[in-house]
């Protein structure tokens, strides 16, 4: 069994959440801070809560000079998840301009005086695009986006064989690991780590977690999840509904695994390309200054190198419902005052509201439509194959979503609809479908 000491699953109205037993000692986050960033015992050191992530809490390090964070992680996926993001924010740093952290530090064994995995890094400028997104000019959105493209352009030409997460060639994680496609001595190719394959006990279902060699590979294993999470609510459960939704979820991913084969090929002459993906690239994870300049791009955990159908797609920040016309302030009403509050106190805030919730809504998919063509404009000069495998592979992007939404029991319903429509032939966009 892998330690996973000072973790705990809990069960919510909305499914399962990671949560904390213990919490990490201030104090001894100094005395990490202070080995490592080599201050002797007369440099004063303040460490402050920073913020916290569905696995993460960060910790402020103020020294005197620079600031640092201190990133502690739940064990979820142990040494796994850590040595990947490591390995996977050093390859961002050596093979592309993109601005990420440096890493000082971090141990990825939970086992030491802290008692969980942690990795101390620069702490990066600037604030997160959400805040500043109302603030900025439009040039500064368009210029954001067309910086963004190059680096997916530089990404996008570092491709590898096979699906899995990157890791040093040195790790020590026992796992089986192949070689990159660009021969560099430095990372290797290993196993998944992403939600799908630690969430709750699927560390200890016996699923293969890769690399995998093929597209079909991936799905499948993601569909066995699936699968065995819906036997074990059928042998656990009393109750009427939970039943009814398993049954419906393990004959929906049973169907979905048959159709693999009729969108996905199992067998290639060699291992499929892939690239790194972001998946996460949302306003909340992009750091601009205050005019709007990229500083820096965060949160590289999970982040897996995924085939290029599932890597030619636009960040996720620009992803929305098009809307062609510009939205027209005047004809919207202002909300009421507990309204205004209620929309400010969200995390999904976009900076300073006001006027009108709905507006904003509007407008923001306005921007999102205007920008996701100046993003493909930006590719079809730097790359034009990523606007190629964009365009060609809507019905694989589709068919990925039906596997990730077919155990949601808000979806899963619109998910079989589709997937009885595409083996009659006339499947339209599943995407747009859960969008509506």
């Amino acid at each position: 069994m892998p330690n996973q000491d000072g973790l705990e699953w809990v069960s919510t109205t909305f499914g399962l959440e990671p949560r904390w037993t213990k919490d990490p000692d201030i104090d001894i986050i100094s005395c990490i801070a202070r080995r490592h960033l080599e201050h002797n015992e007369e440099v004063p050191i303040e460490v402050s809560f920073h913020a916290q992530g569905a696995f993460n809490k960060l910790f402020r390090i103020a020294a005197g000079g620079p600031d640092y964070l201190l990133r502690v992680s739940l064990p979820v996926d142990p040494r796994l998840k850590t040595e990947s993001e490591v390995a996977t924010i050093n390859f961002i740093r050596k093979e592309t301009d993109m601005p990420v952290a440096r890493i000082v530090a971090f141990d990825s064994d939970n086992q030491n005086e802290l008692g969980f995995e942690w990795i101390l890094m620069e702490m990066m400028p600037g604030t997160t695009l959400r805040n500043m997104w109302r603030k900025i000019s439009w040039y500064a959105k368009e210029t954001l986006v067309r910086q963004l493209a190059v680096y997916q352009s530089q990404l996008f030409a570092k491709q590898f064989r096979r699906i899995g997460n990157l890791f040093h060639s040195d790790n020590s994680t026992g796992e089986k690991c192949e070689g990159l496609q660009q021969g560099s001595e430095s990372f290797v190719l290993g196993p998944i780590v992403s939600l799908v394959f630690f969430w709750g006990d699927h560390l200890t279902h016996d699923v293969s977690r890769g690399p995998f060699d093929t597209s079909h590979d991936w799905l499948q294993s993601r569909l066995e999840f699936v699968r065995v999470d819906q036997e074990l609510i059928l042998k656990a459960s009393d109750d009427e509904d939970d039943i009814e939704d398993a049954e419906f979820t393990k004959e929906l991913a049973g169907l979905l695994t048959q159709a693999i084969p009729d969108v996905f090929s199992a067998r290639l002459s060699e291992a499929e390309p892939s690239v790194l993906f972001h998946n996460d690239l949302s306003m909340q994870n992009i750091l601009v200054d205050g005019d709007g300049k990229l500083t820096a791009v965060i949160d590289w955990e999970c982040v897996s190198a995924v085939p290029l159908w599932r890597a030619c797609q636009f960040p996720q920040f620009l992803e929305g419902r098009a809307r062609d016309d510009k939205p027209v302030r005047e004809e919207y009403a202002p909300d009421s005052e507990d309204e205004r509050r209620e929309v400010a106190a969200s995390p999904d805030a976009l900076g300073s509201e006001s006027v009108n919730e709905l507006y904003c809504e509007h407008l923001l998919e306005y921007e999102q439509t205007l920008l996701r063509r100046v993003f493909m404009e930006c590719m079809e000069s730097l790359t034009p194959d990523w606007n190629t495998t964009l365009r060609k592979n809507t019905l694989q992007v589709d068919f990925e979503l039906a596997v990730h939404n077919c155990d949601n029991g808000w979806r899963f319903k619109s998910v079989k609809r589709w997937l009885t429509a595409f083996k009659e032939g006339h499947a339209g966009s599943l995407n747009d479908a859960l969008m509506e």
